[in-house]
Formats: C-alpha cells, sequence, structure tokens
C-alpha cells in the first residue's frame, strides 16, 4: 500500500538499483511473496536476460518479467473474465471494415472516404485510442453533448457523432462475449482487489515516461491492492512538471500525477531515491553529452574522440559507411556485434539498404520491423482466389496464385513444373485465354500460328504432345478452382465462403507442401524463413475463425467477404524471436529500450527527420483534441506536445551508449535533392559561430566510390573483398586512360589474384575490362547443325544479316523469339491486307469481273466480304474478341475498301495487266515457280524462297515488259543507299525472278519496266478549303501514288499512265515527271536507264551471296549498321542478348556512308563491270 519513486538521469543507475533489490530479495527467500517487473513489450525480453544471466541467478519463480497484458491473463485466470473470446488485429480490423460498410448511411461526414482502403486502419488507431483513454460510447454522447453547447466547430461536431455511431455500434458487435486486446485493463481494474496473488505481491514498473489514462487507472487499483509499488522515472527534478520545455517535463508530470493519486486514495508515499551519479559511460564525451544536453548554452569540451559525425554523399553511401566502421570495431577494437545498434526513423527507406549492404559485410543483423504476410505463397494463393472468382478468372490473378506454387502435386520437381506453368501461361497470353474461355474446349485446341497462308487445322505430333502437357497443368489449376467456385455459388454466408476457401486448401494439400518447404529450408540452413511457414498457415486459421466468429452466419457476397479478409490478411505480420546470437540490432528511435549498448549509430540525421516534422496528425487534428481538452476529456498528446518529447526521444538515443556514439546524416537523397542536417548536429559540433557541446569534431565526409575523394586517402573503405572489389573495378577502368594505380590498389589487386576463392570472381569481373564485347564466329561444323547443308533462304532473311549478323544469328540459328501475346501485331496486319487483296482478285477472276467496271457498291461488298472470309482463321480469332477490335476490324474493311478503290483507278489509265498474283517461288513442290539458285564459295548453294504479291506486264510493239507491284502496310520507296548496302533488296530481287521466269507467262524477249510500292491505308486528309466530292477523290487518289524505281523508257512509262500523252508535268501515279517533248526529267522522276536495271538485278545477286557465304562461314559478329538516323537496333529485339552499348567507347555502329542516287549508280556500274 505504499508508492516509491527511483528517479534520476540517463545512466544513472537506477534500473540496475532495482534489478540487484530484486535479485537480494530472491537469494534470501527464492520462494517468497511474488514480484512482479511491469515494463513495455520492447523490454520484456531484455529485463529477463538481465535479472537472469547478470546477477548469477539459476533461474526465477518468485519473480515474473511481464507486460500489462500479461498481467491481466494472470489476474483473470485466477479471478474469472478470462473466458471471453478475444478478438485479436486483424479481427477487429475485418469488423471495422463491415460495420464502416454497413453504416455507410448513417455518416455525415465519413460517407465518402467509408470504402477506401487504409480508412479502416485510420478508424481502428482512433478507435484503440479512445480506449486507452476510456472514451466508450456513452463518454462519446456526453463529449457530442458538451461540444455543441460550447458551439464547436461543426466538423469535429459531426466527427464525433460519426465516430459515436461506429463505436456504438463496435460496442453492441463485441457485447459482452468479446473483448479487443485494449479491453482487457477495464475488466482488470475491477477485477484486481479479488485477485489473493495481488495482495501480497510487490510491484516495479520500469521503462515508462508517461501512462495512458488507462494504465493510469490500473497504477491507482495496484497502489491500493498490492503491498508496494516502485515505479522507475527519468528525470532530474520535481519542477520539471510545469515547464514544458523541459527535457524530462513528461516524466516529471507522471511523477506529479502519481503523488497526486496516492494523495486522493490515502496511500504513503515512501521517501523518493534519487540517483546524481551517471555510472554508464565509460566515455569522458558522452558522460558530458549527457549532463549538458538540455542547457541552451552548453559548455564545450575538447573532444577525446567517442563522438564522430559522418557526413554521406547519399543514404547507401552512410549504410556503407556504418558497415565498414562496425567491421573494423568488431576486427580491431574487440567489440561484438551484440555491443552494437543502430537507430533510425525512416524505415522504410533504409530497411532495403541495410539489410543488403550489411549481407555484403556480412554482419548478422537483427530488426524489429515485422515482415508483412502478404507475399507469403499461402496468403497469396488465398487472396488471389478470392479474386479469380471477383473478376471472372481474369488472367493476373489466376498467375498470381499459380505462381505461388500451391497447385503443384505434393512431391513434384519443381523446375519442371514451373517449367509446365510458364508454358501455360504463355499458352494463355498469346489465346488470350480468359473468363469463360477457360472453359471453352475449342480454345485448347493446340495450333502454332504461322501466318494465315499456312493455316490448317491438322496439328503435327510435336503440337499434340504440346496441348497434352498444358492440359495436364490447365486442369491442376482450373479443377479445384472451378470446385471453390461451385461452392461459393451456393450459399454465400460468412461460413460458406470461410469453409469453401479451407476446403480449397486442404484439396491441395498445402499444409503437406508448406511442411516441405520448411524442411527444405532448414536443410540450407535458413532457421528464419523455416519458421515462416507455420506462422503463417496458423495465422491464416486464426483470421478464417476470427471472421467466422463474427460473420459465420450473415449472408454476404463474395465480393463482400473477399474484402473483409483481405482486410485481415493485410494486418498479418511475421513476428520474429529477440536476438539471443551475436547480431546489431537494428532499432526505431522512439521505440528502443536498450541496455548494455557499447556503440550506437544515430543515422539519418536530417533536418525535419530529428525532431520530426509532424505533417499528419491523424482523424483527429490538434485542434479537435484542445477541444477535447477544454471539456475535460484526455486524449493522446498532440503534435505540439509530441515535439516536445522530441528532445527526450533524442537525448534517450544519445546516451543509450556507454563508449562510442555515431551520428550520420546523407546530404542528398536517392534523385540527388539537397538534404540539411538535423540541429543536433550542430548543437553536438557546433559550427563557425557557436560553439557546440564538443570542440573538436570535424564531421567527416563519405562517398561511395573512394574515386570521389579529393585528399584520396582510400584505405578506410577497404574493409571486406567483397565491397573492395567494386572500388577497385573503378580505379583500373581509369588507370586504362589516364594513371597508373597507386599502391594500395595494386596490393588490393595482387590479393584478388593470389586468393583461391577471389581469383575465380576477380577474373569474372575483371573480364570487360580488358575484353571487348564480341561475339565468336561459329565453327563449320555448328553452322551445318543450325542453318542444315543445304541453304533455303527468305529475303527478308538476307536483308537482317546486312542489317546486324549477330541478330540473323540470334533470329534464323538461335531462333529466339519474344513470347507471343494476344494482340494485333503490325505484321500480322500486313498480312491480312495480303490475303484480303488476294482474295479479291481471286473473286473478280471468278465472277469474271473486270477491275475497270467494278462500281463503288461491289467493291465496298468485296472488301467486306475478304475481310470476314479471313476473320475467323485469322491470329486466334483475335478479331472477334472484343468490341474494340470487332471496331477495328471496321477500320480494317474501310482500308481494304479504299486501297482497292484506288487500284481501279489506276487500272483504268494503265495498259500493264496483273499476270500473277501471290506468284511464289522456292524449292517447295507447292510453289509455282523454281526458287532463285544463288552459288555459293566451295560448291554450295543457297535457294531463295518467297512472294510476290503482284507481277504486271504490258505489250508494246512485240516487246513485253514486266512490272512488280508490292503491297506494303507503311509508307516505304526504293532507296538505293539501302540497296547496295544490302538493307532493301526485296522488290529487286522479286524483279529477278520475275525475269528469269517470265517465259512461264509471255513469250520472247521480255524487258524490266520496273518496281513499284502501294501503300495500303486510308488516308487522312488535311483539308484546308471547302473541295467538291470529286476533288476530294483526287486528293484521296494522290495519297496512292506508287512510290518506286522505273527503268528509263519512255514508251513503258506512258503505258503505265496514259493520262501523261496528253498532259506533261507529274503523274499521277507513279513517280515521274514528263517533260513537253515526251521525255521524262532524269532530276524530278525516280528513273534508271534499261541497262542500269538489269546491273542492279546482278547486284542484287551478289548481295545474296555474300550473305550466304557470311552465313555460312560461321559470321555471327555484333555489328549494327547506322545510315542516316536509323540503326539496326531500331526495333532489335535481341538488345538485352548482345549488349551492344555505343556509349561505351569501344562498341560503335557500323556506320555507311550517304550518297545520291546517281553515284550509286555509278559505283554499282563500276562494281559490276
Amino acid at each position: 500500500m505504499t508508492l516509491r519513486i527511483v528517479s534520476g538521469r540517463s545512466g544513472t543507475g537506477k534500473s540496475v538499483f532495482i534489478h540487484q533489490e530484486i535479485v537480494e530479495q530472491l537469494k534470501t527467500d527464492p520462494l517468497g511473496q511474488p514480484i512482479f517487473v511491469i515494463v513495455p513489450d520492447q523490454m520484456s525480453y531484455s529485463t529477463e536476460y538481465e535479472l537472469t544471466n547478470k546477477h548469477g541467478l539459476q533461474g526465477l519463480i518468485r519473480a515474473q518479467v511481464m507486460t500489462f497484458k500479461r498481467l491481466a491473463w494472470l489476474v483473470l485466470q485466477e479471478t474469472g473474465g478470462i473466458a471471453r473470446k478475444e478478438v485479436n488485429g486483424y479481427g477487429y480490423r475485418m469488423l471495422i471494415r463491415k460495420l464502416l460498410e454497413e453504416q455507410k448511411s448513417e455518416f455525415s461526414l465519413f460517407r465518402q472516404a467509408a470504402g477506401k482502403r487504409g480508412f479502416t486502419e485510420e478508424i481502428e488507431t482512433l478507435l484503440k485510442e479512445f480506449s486507452r483513454y476510456s472514451v466508450n460510447s456513452s463518454v462519446l454522447a456526453e463529449v457530442t453533448e458538451s461540444l455543441k453547447a460550447i458551439d464547436a466547430p461543426n466538423t469535429l461536431q459531426a466527427k464525433t457523432n460519426d465516430l459515436h455511431v461506429v463505436l456504438q455500434a463496435l460496442e453492441e458487435r463485441l457485447g459482452t462475449t468479446y473483448v479487443d486486446s485494449e479491453g482487457y485493463y477495464p475488466i482488470l481494474t475491477e477485477q484486481l482487489k479479488y485477485a489473493k496473488t495481488m495482495k501480497q505481491a510487490t510491484i516495479y514498473i520500469d521503462g515508462f515516461t508517461a501512462f495512458t489514462v488507462r494504465e493510469l487507472e490500473l497504477v491507482r487499483e495496484l497502489l491500493k491492492v498490492t503491498k508496494q509499488v516502485t515505479v522507475v522515472l527519468p528525470f532530474d527534478h520535481i519542477d520539471e512538471a510545469f515547464d514544458e520545455q523541459a527535457l524530462f517535463h513528461e516524466a516529471a508530470l507522471t511523477n506529479q500525477r502519481l503523488h497526486d493519486i496516492a494523495n486522493e486514495e490515502g496511500i504513503d508515499v515512501e521517501a523518493p531515491l534519487h540517483f546524481y551519479y551517471t555510472q554508464r559511460f565509460q566515455s569522458e564525451d558522452l558522460k558530458h553529452v549527457e549532463a549538458n544536453f538540455a542547457n541552451m548554452v552548453p559548455q564545450t569540451k575538447k573532444t577525446s574522440g567517442d563522438v564522430m559525425v559522418f557526413e554521406a554523399s547519399n543514404r547507401r553511401a552512410e549504410v556503407h559507411a556504418i558497415a565498414r566502421e562496425i567491421t573494423k570495431l568488431t576486427r580491431e577494437d574487440g567489440y561484438r556485434y551484440q555491443d552494437i545498434v543502430l537507430l533510425y526513423r525512416q524505415a522504410e527507406l533504409y530497411d532495403p539498404l541495410i539489410t543488403s549492404i550489411f549481407q555484403q559485410y556480412e554482419i548478422p543483423i537483427f530488426t524489429n520491423t515485422k515482415k508483412t504476410m502478404l507475399h507469403h505463397p499461402l496468403i497469396e494463393l488465398s487472396r488471389s482466389a478470392l479474386e479469380i472468382m471477383t473478376s471472372n478468372w481474369k488472367y493476373e490473378p489466376v498467375f498470381r496464385s499459380v505462381k505461388t506454387d500451391l497447385f503443384f502435386p505434393l512431391q513434384a520437381e519443381l523446375t519442371i513444373w514451373r517449367e509446365r506453368a510458364d508454358r501455360l501461361e504463355n499458352y494463355c497470353l498469346a489465346q488470350g485465354i480468359y473468363g469463360e474461355r477457360w472453359f471453352e474446349e475449342a480454345r485448347w485446341f493446340y495450333k502454332k500460328y504461322r501466318g494465315l497462308e499456312f493455316h490448317s487445322r491438322v496439328q503435327t505430333d510435336e503440337e499434340r504432345a504440346m496441348q497434352a502437357e498444358i492440359e495436364a497443368i490447365r486442369d491442376e489449376i482450373r479443377q479445384p478452382l472451378k470446385e471453390f467456385q461451385d461452392k461459393l455459388s451456393m450459399v454465400p454466408t460468412g461460413k460458406a465462403v470461410a469453409t469453401a476457401l479451407f476446403e480449397l486448401v486442404e484439396s491441395l494439400q498445402v499444409y503437406e507442401k508448406l511442411q516441405a518447404m520448411k524442411d527444405r529450408e532448414l536443410e540450407r540452413g535458413d532457421a528464419l524463413a523455416a519458421s515462416e511457414h507455420e506462422q503463417a498457415w496458423n495465422e491464416w486459421i486464426n483470421v478464417l475463425d476470427q471472421f467466422v466468429y463474427m460473420f459465420g452466419e450473415q449472408e454476404m457476397s463474395v465480393e463482400e467477404a473477399a474484402k473483409i479478409l483481405d482486410e485481415g490478411f493485410d494486418t498479418l505480420e511475421f513476428s520474429r524471436i529477440p536476438p539471443t546470437l551475436d547480431e546489431v540490432m537494428v532499432a526505431t528511435v522512439d521505440l528502443a529500450r536498450l541496455s548494455n549498448i557499447k556503440a550506437a549509430f544515430v543515422l539519418g540525421m536530417n533536418d525535419g527527420v530529428y525532431p520530426t516534422r509532424m505533417e499528419y496528425e491523424g482523424l483527429l487534428s490538434d485542434t479537435e483534441r484542445e477541444w477535447f481538452g477544454q471539456i475535460g476529456y484526455e486524449l493522446a498528446p498532440t503534435s505540439s506536445n509530441r515535439l516536445l518529447q522530441e528532445n527526450f526521444l533524442f537525448y534517450r538515443a544519445a546516451t543509450t551508449p556507454s563508449d562510442k556514439l555515431y551520428l550520420t546524416y546523407p546530404t542528398a537523397d536517392e534523385e540527388g535533392k539537397a538534404l540539411l542536417s538535423s540541429l543536433y548536429i550542430k548543437k553536438f559540433i557546433g559550427n563557425d559561430q557557436t560553439a557546440g557541446l564538443l570542440s573538436g569534431i570535424q564531421a567527416e565526409r563519405v562517398v561511395m566510390d573512394p574515386i570521389e575523394l579529393l585528399d584520396g586517402n582510400a584505405l578506410p573503405y577497404l574493409r571486406h573483398p567483397r565491397t573492395a572489389l567494386a572500388h577497385l573495378m573503378v580505379q583500373l577502368r581509369q588507370a586504362e586512360h589516364s594513371r597508373e594505380l597507386a599502391p594500395e590498389w595494386l596490393a588490393l589487386q595482387k590479393f584478388y589474384q593470389q586468393d583461391p576463392y577471389w581469383a575465380l570472381i576477380f577474373d569474372r569481373v575483371h573480364y570487360p575490362i580488358t575484353h571487348k564485347n564480341e561475339a565468336q564466329p561459329l565453327e563449320t561444323y555448328i553452322t551445318q547443325e543450325l542453318y542444315g547443308k543445304k541453304l533455303t533462304s527468305s529475303v527478308s532473311r538476307i536483308e537482317k544479316y546486312f542489317r546486324c549478323p549477330f541478330s540473323h544469328f540470334t533470329t534464323y540459328g538461335l531462333r529466339l523469339e519474344e513470347r507471343a501475346e494476344y494482340r494485333l501485331e503490325t505484321f500480322a496486319m500486313g498480312d491480312l491486307f495480303h490475303e484480303a487483296l488476294k482474295w479479291i482478285t481471286e473473286e473478280t477472276h471468278r465472277l469474271q469481273l473486270s477491275w475497270i467496271r467494278l462500281t463503288k457498291q461491289q467493291i465496298k461488298q468485296l472488301a467486306r466480304q475478304a475481310v470476314e472470309q479471313i476473320v475467323p482463321v485469322f491470329s486466334h480469332q483475335i478479331l472477334l474478341s472484343s468490341a474494340r477490335y470487332r471496331y477495328i476490324q471496321r477500320k480494317l474493311i474501310r482500308i481494304v475498301e479504299r486501297t482497292m478503290m484506288a487500284l481501279t483507278q489506276h487500272a483504268n489509265v494503265s495498259h500493264f495487266k496483273p499476270i500473277a498474283i501471290e506468284a511464289s517461288f522456292g524449292p517447295g513442290q507447292h510453289e509455282q515457280l523454281p526458287p532463285l539458285e544463288i552459288d555459293l564459295t566451295s560448291g554450295k548453294k543457297m535457294f531463295m524462297r518467297g512472294r510476290i504479291d503482284r507481277i504486271d506486264s504490258a505489250t508494246i510493239d512485240d516487246r513485253s515488259y514486266l512490272r512488280i507491284v508490292d503491297y506494303k502496310s507503311s509508307a516505304r520507296d526504293l532507296d538505293l543507299n539501302e540497296v547496295y548496302y544490302g538493307l532493301s533488296l526485296q522488290v529487286l530481287t522479286y524483279l529477278d525472278v520475275a525475269m528469269e521466269n517470265s517465259s512461264y507467262w509471255l513469250p520472247g524477249e521480255t524487258e524490266p519496266a520496273g518496281v513499284l510500292y502501294v501503300h495500303v491505308h486510308n488516308p487522312m486528309l488535311k483539308l484546308d478549303k471547302d473541295m467538291t466530292d470529286s476533288e476530294i477523290e483526287e486528293d484521296r487518289l494522290k495519297q496512292y501514288k506508287m512510290k518506286g524505281l522505273l527503268s528509263e523508257n519512255a514508251e513503258s512509262i506512258l503505258s503505265m499512265d496514259e493520262q501523261l500523252e496528253e498532259s506533261s508535268g507529274h503523274s499521277k501515279i507513279i513517280p515521274v515527271y514528263m517533260k513537253k517533248d515526251g521525255t521524262p526529267s532524269e532530276s524530278q522522276s525516280r528513273i534508271v536507264p534499261v541497262n542500269d536495271m538489269k546491273r542492279l538485278q546482278h547486284f542484287v545477286r551478289r548481295k545474296h551471296q555474300e550473305a550466304g557465304n557470311g552465313i555460312l562461314s560461321g559470321d555471327t559478329a555484333i555489328s549494327p549498321y547506322k545510315l542516316k538516323s536509323k540503326t539496326a537496333c531500331d526495333y532489335c529485339q535481341f538488345a538485352a542478348v548482345c549488349q551492344f552499348d555505343p556509349s561505351d567507347g569501344k562498341q560503335n555502329y557500323r556506320q555507311l556512308m550517304q550518297a545520291k542516287p546517281n553515284e550509286i549508280v555509278d559505283k554499282i556500274r563500276k562494281e559490276i563491270e
């Protein structure tokens, strides 16, 4: 029945004193009256450890270390009241989510926000705070009344009203059978007086600076019931309670309150124990810092080097510097890892850096931050399975669930099954399988799509095998999910959903699979990862249990259930066992309660972090909290109060270590924006104008790589072979260009070369510096295996070789391809146009219609029919798959229609008539024409195959003329530069083939008339003035003017466009300008003399020969061309394979020189002669 306060500044030995006192009592009477040490959660383990290990005790029976919550369990087990079911974090969160949905209509302020993700969390935080400060719904009702009476702002009144609605609903739902995690306090406070154990007990409370209202009520009861309560509080002087600015204000205020309670209840207060002398610090510097921390104008002391400041160029450099320093402390100064702690604030910024960088230095760490369970396979499976149902089998959730590996059979070889799953995924992507299509058998007919002309319904053996494999894995996935779907469609109550989910997981033997994963991880020696599976399973079961507790009998849709369960899964975290082994502790400044630390690093010491900027005040803003205070209800401290606390928090961090304190801060963030240092840095080391606590400390500048240093002492950066290797590489790169290696770098290089383990790694890493990025030519036997003895090639393949031999090798040698997706590829569109125009030509031929006489109506109908014929077999029926694609189909029909109009117009004024459509040539039996044979070195041959869109001919004075017409879905012209370098050989090769085989169609001698491109499109017209219909038609026709190259032969040119006879000038359909005297103008037309046209044919054959020889000699050079602004890499899919990088000084494009057309014709003449 007495109260005793133990006080003193940080490090004066308060905790040590009570520990010794307890130990004394235990030694004299190990089984006497109970002693309870009550501490915050973070301290329970370390306090227990201290008590047993430091004082030679074998164990504890009489004394127990516990938190308030643990105490509640203990007491309520004795007095009753524990039988209530506990609703824990996720049950609570799920419940709030449901209440917010239900009460939406009654809210005046929260209606918009109620369904948003994250709002549940906000409400939960606030309700827990209400609970801690004893605000229940009846209190809140009074508050609402009082606020009305004193005319508080309307938003606040609306807020308290809405909160009252939620709180009331929550209390009704929890009733007397359930209790939330904060709900034990009031029960404990009531039951405490009936507990026999407590009447004789001695209580010690340590580690608190302040109590919440609920905790304070509990302490009041403890004072009334138990023998003696000792409270340890860090403060220096009682008067600090009245000075808000004082360092120990909060603790002194708590002291004041405890005295008030004791007076009210008539409890004796023993003489306080106050400690004046610090005992913790081995370092004079730290002793001085502790003593003078609160003084506005501090005394200065010359540093003895125990406080260090690192100024880093960025956060990564900062963490590297800390890791190097820890390596030094442990290697050279005899520290253990457990003597060292990292204190920080911005966990989300620093956690990924600390875990990855410390691994490189092989420093073991223990972090307090909890890892979320969202990514555990089991949780992912549950969430995805529900999402598959709510999204109707969308692609993403289906394959998210597959990638958990939980669908595969129990003892399955993972690599094989993952490979199968990837095949299935690629298949679903390529075939556009989602939603109902999972169940359409026709969709699962496996056939590789090779373009329209090869379309057939017959499967090869390979395709059949593939289909069997895909179906096998599909059923593994589809079957369980289908059963799950059927169960969900029956009776949608909360319980039914949970049961269906559990049965899905059971049917997949997930528990056994998790055990198998656990065993695999234990074999690898990763105990931490192994412990996670058991945790995840238990927590998952708990979520389902809580969900059924709350919503078991309620009817709800799968969507609602999924939302609520999602909230539950969201709160799950893996807990980690506190460290027993030798590890560096990583903790946040606000929560850390640490003892026996020798060296502490406080990192991220930036402005706005220490002291923190209070940007977000929560659902209740500071002013609103002050209104609560005005009417006599206490809530958690406002942000201005929290700011005043900042000083104490940093003081506690700075006085944690006994030997060394490191303060570090970055000067820039990841994007290079400047960051300022914290005010505390200045307070410690001062600046030019004012002195700090310690004089003579220079902030040490640390950078990512020693090459950035100006003075160049690189030795401190070389602490671990793994990280030093990177620094050495930078030096070696540098040494190539400018300077010799410094002796320390030479020594380091020697170390790597002599150490057997590092020598291999060093060679691998050093390779790119000494070797260029080159591909080795293939051996003869490999080229034969890859390409066969008889080379059959297409023109596009040859062009690819000239673009870049390596890309030819990846495409045709290795046969790499990107994975197909269910979308309209551009090359497929060209395919469709060709096929449509071919169909129309054949159809008009069958109906014996002449193109010249086709009416607009007929053209429209033909275009429609053509496209509709093709669509069902085109690219896995993509054009039928959605409304958008049906719209695209309409656009395609318009394009075919417009092009047909233009082609009939062309036919009207031309003597040239098509003699062959889609004429294919090549070595197969089905081809109309024989292949183009190219002789290669050492007696080998290359056969060219291809398909000529259209061959036209005209006969003038017993002379036949041939021309090639090529349909292109993009605007192309024949650039002679590209012909010369082998980048554009197609149409001229076609001309060559047609000329070779002209006797197939025409008697007598034939002359080449030229090559032309037709651009298949629906032209956009820019209209600047009103035009009549016929003018618009004419304008549109201009857009279809053919491009290409013609022979300089007036007769053949005039028969291509008869209008030129009547009117000289520009032709509307071919690239020619006729002069008045009836000869074509050389400068304004695309023409070459007839003989040169023949030379071009020869030249193109030569280019094929050159390529064929190159391919068979095994040429795989990474040598992409560059011509004007075009390069081979522009649309290349294989950049990731060859890793060609023009910014690296050693790798360059193959630069091709640009020349005028007539110069090129001259060049070719010289080469052919």
